[in-house]
Order: C-alpha cells, then sequence, then structure tokens
C-alpha cells in the first residue's frame, strides 16, 4: 500500500472503484466512494455480518495478526497513519494521521520521527503515549507474538536480535518524550508509512501482565473491559460464535461517536448473511459477484463495488510433494488454467489475470510472463519438469472461501487441471479451521487464497522475503519447516524498500514482478472487483471493498442510523 509520504513522495495506485446504485439514486459523495452523506441523527445500533474472503470471523479479535479482518478491528484500534479514501474513484487516498499527528524522515532516510496526537486515551481512560508505540512494535518482531503485516517493518534495528529471541529490547524504536516516536533502520525504508498503516497500537499497560508467550493464545482479546484500544468503539459484549458487541467511546480523541453500538453477527458464510439481510435483521454485509444481479431489485440498500486490491492465488505446500517445488511444474498448472475464461464466466468479467503479486500496473512491465490459457504448453512443461503425472495421488485443494461463486471457480481449475493429468479434490473450510490447518498445522496441500496485492511493492516483503517472520502467517508461505528464499527476490525487495525515488521504485519492481512470475513462489490468479451491500437506512456510511476492508480512514464515529 502507499500514498503521500512525508517528506517524499511514492508511487500510489489510484484504486478504480464504481458504486452501484440499488433502486434508488445515489448522492453524488456516494456515487463517487461509498460515502453516504445524509444528515446524521443520534443513537442507534449498526449490525453488520464481517464475513466472506476479507475475514475470519468474530473471535480473530488479536489486531496484530488478524488480517483481513481490520475493517471490522478498526473501530476498535487504530494505526499510527492510514490510507483516506480517493472520493473521486472509491480507492485508497494519500496517507493520513491517524494516532501519529505528523512525522518526518532524516536526510538519510534512516530515521523517521512521529509525533503523536495530543489528548488520546485508551477506553480504560488512561492517556495513549510513545511507550504504547514501542511496545506494539517490539511485539511484531517477537518470535512468540509476531504482526501479520510485519515484514514491512523487518529492517528496524535490532529487529533481528529480537526476533531470534536474543534481545528483547528493539533497539531501533524509541520514545525520546511521551509524544515522540523514532524509528531507526539499518537501511531506508520508503515504505515505512505503508508498513504503519497496517499495524495496530496495542496498550502496554494491560497486555505487559500477560506472559509474551501468552498473548497471542490469550482470552484478553475478546474479553470485555480487558481488550481496550483508541478506537471509537470499545468491546461491551461477546458471545463465542454469535457475536460481538460495540459500544461508543465517548472519550474518542476524533470526537464522541453518533452511533450507540456496533454489533457483529457471527455467520459461517455469505450466503446466509445475505439472507438476513434480505429479512433486514442487519444492515450491512459481502456481495458475491454471482448475487449482484439479483440484489439489484432490493431498493432498501446500496452495493458498493470497487478492485479488491487481493490476489486469488494457488499455492502449492512444497512440503507436501516434490512436485510442488519445482518450478516447471508450477509453471505448467499456470499455463493449464483458463483465467479469461473464469473471469468473463463466473466474475462477469469484473477482473484481470496478473502475472505476479502486483496489482500496481506500474510494477509490471510489458514483457512480463503472462502464461495466458494454453494447455499444449503445460503438458510440455510438465514433460520438462520431469514430474511423473501418473505417479501422483489426488490432492486436497483447500480454502476458506465457503460460498458458492468460489466452489465454481475451484471446480472450473480442477476440470482445467484435470485435463494436463493433474487431479484434486475439492475442500471448503470454516475460516478457522482453515487458518488453523494452513498456518498453524501446516498441513494444506493445495490451496486457493487470497493476498493483498498493494497498492506498494513493499507488499512483497510481507509474503516472499526470507527473513521476514513465520511466526502466526506473518510471511512467506506460512508451512512450519519451510521458508520461501530467492536470493534475487530479497535483494529486489530490499532495493525497493530503500529506494525513495518512485520512477526507481517502479522500475525495481517491474524486475521483482518478472523474478516471482517465473519462480511463482505463489500462482497468482487474478485480482477480481468485490461488491459490499448496505441498508439505505445507514448515514454517513464510507467504505473502499479493499482489501478486506483495509487500513482506512472511514470516519465510523459519524456513522447513524435513521430512526
Amino acid at each position: 500500500m502507499a500514498g503521500h509520504r512525508a517528506p517524499k513522495p511514492a508511487i500510489l495506485i489510484a484504486a478504480v472503484a464504481l458504486l452501484l446504485s440499488v433502486g434508488v439514486p445515489s448522492s453524488p459523495a456516494a456515487a463517487a466512494g461509498g460515502a453516504f452523506s445524509q444528515a446524521a441523527t443520534g443513537g442507534g445500533t449498526f449490525t453488520g455480518a464481517w464475513v466472506g474472503p476479507c475475514c475470519v470471523g468474530i473471535a480473530n479479535a488479536n489486531p496484530l495478526i488478524a488480517g483481513g479482518d481490520q475493517h471490522f478491528l478498526s473501530k476498535i484500534y487504530e494505526p499510527l497513519v492510514t490510507y483516506s479514501i480517493d472520493t473521486s474513484t472509491g480507492g485508497y487516498g494519500p496517507i493520513v494521521s491517524a494516532l501519529a499527528r505528523d512525522w518526518s524522515t532524516s536526510g538519510d532516510g534512516l530515521t523517521w520521527t512521529f509525533h503523536l496526537q495530543p489528548g488520546v486515551t485508551w477506553h480504560d481512560g488512561s492517556p495513549f503515549t510513545a511507550d504504547d508505540v514501542v511496545f506494539t512494535l517490539t511485539l511484531c518482531e517477537s518470535p512468540t507474538v509476531g504482526c501479520v503485516y510485519g515484514g514491512g517493518i523487518s529492517n528496524i534495528s535490532g529487529a533481528a536480535d529480537v526476533k531470534s529471541g536474543k534481545s528483547t529490547t528493539l533497539t531501533g524504536v524509541a520514545a525520546p518524550d511521551p509524544q515522540t516516536v523514532t524509528i531507526t533502520t539499518d537501511t531506508p525504508n520508503a515504505a515505512m508509512l505503508d508498513a504503519l498503516s497496517v499495524i495496530w497500537i496495542v496498550q502496554k499497560k494491560s497486555l505487559s501482565s500477560i506472559p509474551i508467550d501468552q498473548i497471542t493464545k490469550s482470552p484478553y482479546w475478546t474479553t470485555p473491559g480487558q481488550a481496550v484500544g483508541t478506537g471509537p468503539f470499545k468491546i461491551t459484549n461477546y458471545v463465542d460464535g454469535q457475536f460481538m458487541e460495540l459500544s461508543r467511546y465517548d472519550g474518542y480523541w476524533r470526537g464522541r461517536p453518533v452511533l450507540d453500538k456496533i454489533v457483529r453477527r457471527e455467520f459461517k458464510d455469505p450466503a446466509t448473511a445475505l439472507l438476513a439481510f434480505d429479512r433486514g435483521e442487519i444492515d450491512f454485509t459481502y456481495l458475491t459477484a454471482d448475487e449482484v444481479t439479483r440484489e439489484q431489485a432490493n431498493t432498501n440498500a446500496t452495493i458498493i463495488a470497487g478492485p479488491s486490491q487481493v490476489d486469488n492465488a494457488v499455492v502449492f505446500n512444497p512440503l507436501v510433494n516434490p512436485a510442488f517445488g519445482n518450478k516447471l511444474f508450477k509453471q505448467a498448472m499456470q499455463y493449464a488454467i483458463d483465467r479469461k475464461s473464469i473471469i468473463s464466466s463466473l466474475y462477469n468479467g469484473a477482473g484481470q489475470t496478473l502475472p505476479c503479486l502486483f496489482g500496481n500496473p506500474a510494477y509490471v512491465a510489458p514483457d512480463t510472463q503472462m502464461y495466458d490459457y494454453n494447455p499444449d504448453m503445460a503438458k510440455s512443461l510438465i514433460t520438462q519438469s520431469g514430474v511423473d503425472m501418473g505417479s501422483l495421488p489426488t490432492f486436497t485443494f483447500d480454502t476458506y472461501y465457503n460460498d458458492p461463486l468460489s466452489l465454481n471457480v475451484m471446480t472450473a481449475i480442477q476440470q482445467n487441471w484435470a485435463d494436463v493429468g493433474f487431479n484434486v479434490t475439492i475442500k471448503q473450510m470454516d475460516s478457522a479451521a482453515w487458518t488453523n490447518q494452513y498456518y498453524k498445522e501446516g498441513t494444506s496441500q493445495v490451496s486457493f487464497i487470497g493476498a493483498q496485492n498493494g497498492p506498494d511493492g513493499n507488499i512483497a516483503a510481507t509474503y516472499f522475503l526470507s527473513t521476514a517472520s513465520q511466526e502466526s502467517g506473518a510471511g512467506n508461505n506460512g508451512w512450519k519447516g519451510y521458508v520461501y528464499s530467492n536470493p534475487q527476490v530479497d535483494m529486489l525487495i530490499n532495493q525497493g524498500r530503500s529506494t525513495f525515488d518512485p520512477a526507481q521504485r517502479g522500475m525495481i519492481y517491474q524486475s521483482l514482478c518478472k523474478v516471482l512470475a517465473d519462480d511463482l513462489p505463489w500462482n497468482i490468479m487474478w485480482q477480481t472487483t468485490r461488491y459490499w451491500i448496505v441498508s439505505n437506512k445507514v448515514q454517513n456510511f464510507q467504505l473502499t471493498p479493499a482489501p478486506g476492508g483495509g487500513s482506512y480512514y472511514d470516519a465510523a464515529e459519524t456513522w447513524s442510523i435513521q430512526q
């Protein structure tokens, strides 16, 4: 992810977004970017279903490792900086202040200085200070905690020693006074703001009493009165498997929220949530592409659509079979999939094929290998790979996408692969069960997944930098006992991160894209349009669909419900 960087700019991809009005005209603000600008009325409860490819579930409440549940958790916790919504496109706009009021970099690009917002308090009323930031960033580098997107800050001075267990002090982060944080890196980090936009600051006082190796396992994160953030809402009720309730925090630093409560109900799949939405039981939910036409007849709702800024990818676990570590075999599997036909027929044409992790076109050179559908080339590469297809068993093709559309997509891939002699059975799983199997147990064989793709090229550090943290699925492929390691990939990621000039960064990431497209640590398929649907009784609602809600300022303290 990228945006306006102080004082040096970086490449920004403006995600092209679309808002579809359903049954009623949308306001100009809504048409521009999913913002509903009616006059707010006080009170009320907003009930939503954060479900689908963005989200794991209400128990996924630790903001450090929660990944796609960011949009909900951003009502409780906040980062130092975040993205704005570009009202002309509905995608990401420039990076703006959150818990940091302003920031600057040293002349050599090695030290960032952040001045914090004055008067910010935690939900328990205690002051937010620089010590909380130091504590959080240290947790991100801890081998027993980690941050899901911690790869972006892995070059902070002292991070390697903390990660290896040699030290418990992150020497590169300091608090010269309660309102100032300095971050010093071993090499310049042009993507520092982007990296910090997806690291949610947690409270030192309440978490320090928990042994560090128990923090990720602790019930703290779902316990009302214990888990505290700085956001506009605080946890006031939680029933495992059913709902999490948030109530407004009157002391919120941006101003007292309008809504009384936000309730997140638990749904195991988008189809069930959509039925609840149609019955008027909830105000907001995810919408799959195959349901858009039907919901256009709903005169009480508005569909918000935009590029997901999430890649769908097929990932082969190289610990399962030697073929899955064979580059030529993976290239063959890429050629075997008729990706353009799948986008056309199943995603209603709302998507684009990608050769590598990056969705930002500035990072993809015209001569990058695109792997257009070619079953004959797939068969030729299988022969060159030396893999005996007849000796391979039928593998399990798993996913946490448990909606009918994803099943149809995986079935199409399954049929394409069968045509070249590779056989799989499809297994759609509950998100929490899949997360445990993939990250903690490391037993997934072939997986259909999603991964954030930008807009800043340093997102590659999270997934493919060999020194990125493996804890809690924080980096690389996430399997126990395996680290994807390519010296050329590491070199280019580090060069891109160290370079402030936008044009030079673009060229570096183009080279990285070519290497990733050739090596295929993951078989990147496409990015598609994603859809959400919201009741028209919701006022001042802001959203960009990417990625799974993502890190951006949506002014949740101004949301309201027509009474």
